[in-house]
């Protein structure tokens, strides 16, 4: 069954992008991979350029380097009743995100993989995985505490689901909590299942190696957390 759209954003990813591609084009149930660049400036370009594939859709954006505003336009362009999300260093996942996709209960309107429910594990440096287990437990505290990873943006999404809740563009990735605040306070279907989220990861962020922008990009997180508890206890639409 030929239904699940793969959106990625990439910006420098040179390194991945081949091996995730190859990965996903062998893949069955893959219905198309669309890729939204924020004209990387290593080999990311020249290696999709080399691919022939109809499967493959990639959008370079000249002028706009913003990861919420790429999703949002790879979400545009999607055709398949599902879509997955990850990071490109996941590739080594692909199987798992692809099987679990297999299995999907067909009422879930949102899958997250998980690294804060059972069997979850985050194994970053205590740098990267301590401010985020403390954003997550903070949206537990204000917003609703059955879902447990609000940050991870590693998602199965119901195309459907999109005509009534749309992700909004953000500063930053904390696009990802207003989207599953909002679809929890629209009684949505949320299912978490189990991530591990590996070590290497945290070396491809955009943000990690530089304080500042990793101390601004978490301020963004706080935004969206207070904007989501404001909403929830004004009853604000």
């Amino acid at each position: 069954m030929n239904n699940l759209s793969i959106v990625l954003c990439t910006l420098n990813e040179g390194k991945n992008i081949a091996s995730a591609i190859d990965k996903l084009l062998i893949k069955d149930t893959v219905k198309e991979i669309i890729i939204i660049d924020d004209d990387s400036q290593d080999e990311t370009i020249d290696i999709l350029n080399g691919y022939k594939n109809p499967k493959i859709y990639f959008k370079v954006r000249k002028n706009t380097k913003n990861f919420s505003s790429a999703f949002i336009d790879g979400l545009y362009l999607a055709k398949g009743d599902y879509i997955l999300r990850f990071d490109l260093d996941m590739f080594n996942y692909i199987d798992f995100f692809i099987d679990t996709f297999l299995n999907i209960d067909h009422r879930t309107d949102c899958l997250i993989f998980s690294r804060y429910v059972e069997n979850g594990i985050d194994k970053r440096s205590n740098y990267r995985s301590i401010p985020s287990w403390i954003l997550n437990k903070l949206c537990q505290l204000l917003l609703f505490k059955d879902i447990k990873d609000y940050t991870g943006c590693i998602i199965i999404i119901k195309k459907k689901v999109l005509k009534e809740i749309f992700p909004k563009k953000t500063n930053y990735a904390n696009f990802i909590i207003d989207f599953i605040f909002d679809l929890k306070r629209k009684n949505k279907i949320l299912i978490e299942v189990p991530f591990t989220q590996d070590k290497i990861t945290e070396f491809n962020s955009k943000s990690g190696p530089n304080i500042i922008k990793f101390i601004i990009n978490g301020s963004f997180y706080l935004i969206s957390i207070l904007r989501c508890f404001l909403i929830k206890n004004l009853k604000l639409k």
